[in-house]
């Protein structure tokens, strides 16, 4: 454990040298968040709420999405995809260490710093210039452990994304999908309560609301009592399959592996 511990540790300082493109993402973030906001007050002009929830909601709701690029709510990025590209990845299969384990612990660390940097200074921005709501101390408190599940989640379904590349000579069709997929059916793009019925209960069964749509619901207060721990379970519950098959396929792939045009 104290391996994987190091290199979550030292991924983390890593991404903390990159403060300028730190920076520049969450001016991109802002950008966005200030862009939609209108969008959103024009929608709002002449009703109280839709879907159950106020313009502040949905205000709070655009900036925490924004927020939570940081910890690949938006997209997946394709880390583990260039060092199977490169043929690195053998370098990681002769080292003594579990390969899963050591890329989901880097992206784990890189994310984490991105989510205190530029996560909380995005949604600092939408308090301060557009009205998003100040959580309160029991919101932050339910909605911490939520976030922190939601990296974990999101940095396993982008390394299982990744993986794809051991099969693929070009993956990129596989990586758009799988973006499109996720921002949509997380609640990245539209908050879910926006969503027709059934389409809601159709993102009710994937692991993508865990990602984005379960902590703002918690942040914003939508979801209280003992269907918190429902939430927190969905979110582990997930965790555990996409692991398994993630563990699965690595195991898959390195039965034999081929570089391509190696």
């Amino acid at each position: 454990m104290r391996l994987y511990w190091e290199v979550l540790v030292r991924s983390f300082r890593r991404a903390a040298t990159y403060r300028g493109a730190a920076l520049a993402g969450m001016l991109t973030n802002a950008f966005f968040g200030m862009l939609l906001s209108t969008v959103y007050r024009a929608a709002y002009a002449d009703r109280a709420d839709v879907a159950g929830m106020s313009i502040q909601d949905a205000i709070s709701a655009l900036w925490l999405s924004q927020a939570l690029i940081s910890i690949g709510a938006g997209w997946v990025t394709l880390d583990v995809q260039h060092a199977i590209r490169s043929g690195d990845i053998i370098i990681d299969l002769m080292r003594p260490w579990d390969v899963t384990g050591y890329w989901l612990c880097r992206g784990i660390g890189e994310r984490l710093f991105l989510l205190i940097g530029r996560g909380t200074s995005t949604y600092a921005i939408g308090v301060i210039g557009f009205g998003a709501q100040v959580p309160n101390m029991a919101q932050l408190l339910i909605f911490v452990p939520s976030v922190m599940f939601a990296l974990i989640l999101a940095t396993i379904f982008g390394f299982i994304v990744n993986l794809t590349a051991f099969w693929t000579i070009d993956n990129t069709g596989v990586l758009m999908l799988a973006n499109v997929t996720l921002g949509f059916f997380s609640g990245f793009l539209i908050p879910l309560p926006f969503f027709p019925a059934w389409l809601a209960d159709i993102a009710a069964v994937l692991p993508f609301q865990g990602i984005t749509n379960i902590p703002l619901q918690l942040m914003l207060g939508r979801i209280s009592g003992t269907d918190i721990w429902s939430a927190y379970a969905l979110q582990w519950s997930w965790i555990l399959v996409l692991l398994a098959i993630s563990r699965g396929l690595v195991g898959v792939a390195t039965r034999r592996v081929v570089i391509q045009g190696g």
